[in-house]
């Protein structure tokens, strides 16, 4: 039964595997530009003004934009009858394996129902299949013309709002996850393996909500669908 338990979990995990405002354009402030007075009294030649670098959570903008939703929504319609199939199927499996464990199950039948869940598990295995081969492509064109997309995004926000670097992190979207351990776990890891990873944001340069806005007015969505963009 762990066979069972692998295969089940495997296609689960496959199938459920699988998205500006006015001030926009705004010009940022301009720090001041007072000169600090040195330890003797002088005065020092104003600061040239620095690099300006903001931020942006890929998966706000990835759960916000049109396109990206749309995408999404398109791959659910696909893999809604292999959903629907596969539940059948393991429900199936499932049954089969607690009336094998039953105190009333009559051992002549077991040869029976052994052949039957290994039937369904390798209906599943060619459905874990189908599905690779009719997804596997379909999506990775989704994420390259996603994330062309995103940086065209970033590209014209970052330079209405005047920054030079632009660096992306994920967080989770539920506030309420943001201190629990799984997050805190996986922050800790990335930088463990070199990463660098935002610990503290101010607003003023968390470009993530602007870019999703510019994004979805750039889209300007057809009623009937949203379309890939062209290659």
């Amino acid at each position: 039964m762990k066979k069972l338990i692998l295969i089940m979990t495997g296609f689960a995990v496959l199938i459920t595997g699988a998205y500006c405002g006015n001030y926009l354009f705004a010009q940022a402030q301009p720090g001041g530009t007072g000169a600090p007075a040195q330890p003797g009294g002088g005065a020092v030649a104003p600061a040239q003004p620095g690099t300006k670098v903001a931020v942006v959570n890929i998966g706000l903008v990835f759960n916000e934009y049109v396109r990206a939703k749309a995408f999404k929504a398109d791959l659910e319609r696909t893999l809604d009858p292999y959903k629907k199939k596969a539940k059948t199927l393991t429900d199936e499996m499932k049954k089969w394996a607690d009336d094998m464990r039953a105190p009333n199950f009559k051992p002549e039948n077991r040869a029976h129902y052994e052949a039957a869940i290994v039937k369904h598990q390798r209906e599943l295995e060619d459905m874990e299949r189908t599905v690779k081969d009719l997804l596997g492509k379909k999506q990775e064109d989704n994420l390259v013309t996603l994330w062309k997309e995103v940086n065209m995004g970033i590209e014209g926000v970052a330079k209405a709002y005047g920054f030079q670097i632009v660096l992306g992190f994920g967080d989770p979207m539920q506030k309420e996850m943001l201190g629990l351990f799984p997050n805190i776990n996986r922050k800790m890891q990335a930088m463990d393996l070199g990463s660098t990873v935002p610990l503290y944001l101010h607003s003023s340069v968390d470009l993530s909500q602007a870019i999703a806005d510019t994004l979805n007015r750039w889209a300007n969505p057809d009623p009937k669908g949203i379309q890939p963009a062209s290659k």
